[in-house]
Parts: C-alpha cells; structure tokens; sequence
C-alpha cells in the first residue's frame, strides 16, 4: 500500500487531484478542511481534528483502505489517532501529527509537542503496530535541530524510524531532497526536512520511499510542502 504525507497548505478540495496522480491508499494531510468531503465529488473515508475548521490535520483513505478516528485513547489537540483498516479488516493505526503553537493547541513548542507525544503513546509505539505520519515543524537544518535529534534518538530506541531516511539509507540532516521552502525575511529561501512517516522496524523490509517534486514547473504554487511518499506492506 502507499501511504502519503503532506502538508497541503490549505484548499485541499482545488488540491486532491495532486493524491489521486500520487496514487494514495492512505493520505495524512495538515492544513485541510473539516468539510473536504462534502466540497468535492470524490467517494473516500476521512477523519479530520483540529482547532479552526478550515485548517486541521485529516486522514484519507481511498481504495479500499478506511479510517477511523481513535477516540477512547490517549488524546492530544496536535494529534489525530486514527485506525487503518483494509475491506474492514483492521491492519495498523496512524499518529496524523501536526504541531501547531497556537493559545487553542499548545503553548509548547514543536519539538515539545512531538517529544510529549511519544510519551503520551510510548506504549503503543513500542508494540510495533503504529506509524507516525505529518508535519513536526521540527528539522535538523533548523533552530530546533538539538530537541529533534532527542526525539529521533527517543523514537528510534522504541523501534521507530523515518521510512524515507530508511529506503534511501541517509541520516538525518543529509537528505537528498527537503519537504519544506520558507521565505524569511530580505525574501531569503530556507529549505527544511520536517515532514515525516515513521515506520516500526518490523515494517521496514522492503519499504521504499521518496519526497515527490512540485516545487518545480507549473504546479510550484500547490504547497510550500512536498510530499512524503512511502511504499510497503504496512502490516506483518
């Protein structure tokens, strides 16, 4: 199956032809709108949290593949528990992560958010059935770098890693491609790596992963994000 994540950076209904072309079974998407469904044509499942209604996290499912929210767990405003399940057999859950630093979400800080997640659901993650999908806002190319280099140290002791650093065999700060572009002040251009998809290492045979290129040609103004694009069986 393929599992998608990307920042869409709103109007996700102008926008959902770009996971259609990817060929997504599952989509982890921040910054859609709760209503998506009803502002489109298309048939998918979808579940959706988030403090403003025209930008939160959603998950889709299409082919086949359904979402569900999570709702007698753990729960956290910057994370949407989610159970993938298959022609209505249940194959793994889904962490769809977008930290936000906003009066209605949190006050801590990005990393803060991530590291309180894997404290929140350490027991869940260590049991090898769930992935991490989203935007962390977090890099090592970023002022944020030491923070998110404990998380990643956090997560991987628990069994957890990036599926794209994974299949293409880099560390962290040394990708190839960045998911992020941020125009800072004097119009200067950041590129930064902080959009994920973690994987338990018992899921990690044979998966292959890439960051999928629109910042070039005629579709550059889609996102000021790229999309994570991870393959494999999802389930062992």
């Amino acid at each position: 199956m393929r599992l998608v994540a990307w920042n869409c950076r709103m109007a996700l209904h102008r926008k959902l032809w770009l996971l259609e072309h990817l060929r997504a079974d599952v989509a982890v998407v921040p910054e859609c709108a709760q209503d998506l469904p009803s502002q489109v044509d298309q048939q998918f499942s979808f579940a959706w949290k988030g403090h403003n209604p025209k930008k939160g996290v959603g998950v889709l499912g299409f082919n086949g593949w359904t979402v569900e929210a999570i709702d007698d767990g753990p729960q956290r405003p910057w994370v949407l528990p989610v159970r993938v399940s298959y022609n209505s057999l249940p194959i793994f859950d889904v962490l769809a992560v977008w930290t936000v630093v906003h009066k209605d979400v949190s006050d801590l800080s990005y990393a803060a958010q991530v590291a309180e997640l894997i404290d929140t659901w350490h027991g869940p993650l260590g049991a090898g059935n769930t992935v991490i999908a989203g935007d962390f806002n977090t890099s090592m190319q970023g002022p944020s770098s030491a923070p998110h280099r404990l998380n990643l140290d956090r997560l991987e002791s628990i069994g957890m890693l990036s599926a794209y650093h994974h299949a293409l065999g880099v560390d962290h700060g040394d990708e190839p491609d960045r998911t992020l572009r941020w125009i800072g002040p004097g119009k200067t251009e950041y590129r930064y790596n902080c959009d994920f998809v973690f994987l338990p290492k018992r899921l990690l045979d044979g998966v292959t992963a890439h960051v999928e290129p629109i910042w070039d040609g005629e579709h550059a103004g889609l996102s000021d994000h790229q999309p994570v694009v991870v393959d494999g069986a999802m389930a062992n």
